[in-house]
């Protein structure tokens, strides 16, 4: 069974997230950006929800409605769900928990507070956002750090807050200064295995 995957800004593909599922079965991408709706997630192994540039809470998004309905029916048919960065806190909103403005906004490299090493590395990972994911009820903390939950299982779903499928193409997309542009390309050799094991532990575990 194919995984969906929900594309919200064209520089933020996914990335070596989406070179590992590419090599363990089809993948379809939905551009919602480009204005492509999203099929019935009922069908698919799993369902992949990318960053953005916007809030998650931001509802004069003209897909975000569509963002929504789609995590909320793969939730109700059984699909798991992965949700990256702005994927995480739209996630965390459909399951009943929710996003804010952070009062630590994070932009660069950074540890994740890891609860549970077996699953989240404790990084250091790339993280770019400026809200703050207030978890589903009775969800785990999977890793928290002083600028709030970086990673949460909800039931068979899980958000990640930092990006671990960032290249350096995608991050000089995303107009990084020079410094956090040469840092990412020193770290590819240490970040790709452990993105790789996450992947691995999040969406086959």
């Amino acid at each position: 069974m194919a995984t969906l995957i929900l594309e919200h800004d064209a520089d933020a593909p996914a990335g070596l997230l989406g070179d590992w599922l590419a090599g363990r079965g089809d993948v379809e991408v939905v551009r919602m950006h480009a204005g492509e709706r999203p099929p019935d997630p009922a069908g698919f192994a799993r369902l992949v929800t990318l960053g953005s540039e916007h809030a998650a809470d931001d509802d004069a998004i003209p897909w975000q409605a569509d963002e929504q309905a789609t995590l909320r029916a793969a939730d109700a048919a059984g699909v798991p769900i992965l949700g990256v960065c702005f994927g995480a806190q739209a996630l965390a909103r459909a399951l009943g928990g929710g996003v804010r403005r952070a009062a630590r906004p994070e932009l660069g490299w950074v540890h994740v507070g890891t609860r549970a090493p077996d699953v989240v590395g404790d990084g250091p990972w790339l993280s770019w956002h400026d809200d703050e994911l207030l978890p589903p009820p009775a969800a785990e903390v999977l890793a928290a750090n002083a600028s709030g939950v970086q990673a949460y299982r909800a039931g068979i779903h899980t958000g990640v807050q930092f990006h671990p499928e960032v290249t350096p193409e995608i991050v000089a997309a995303w107009g990084a200064k020079p410094d956090l542009l040469a840092e990412t390309e020193r770290r590819m050799e240490e970040v790709r295995p452990r993105a790789a094991a996450l992947f691995a532990a999040l969406l086959t575990g």
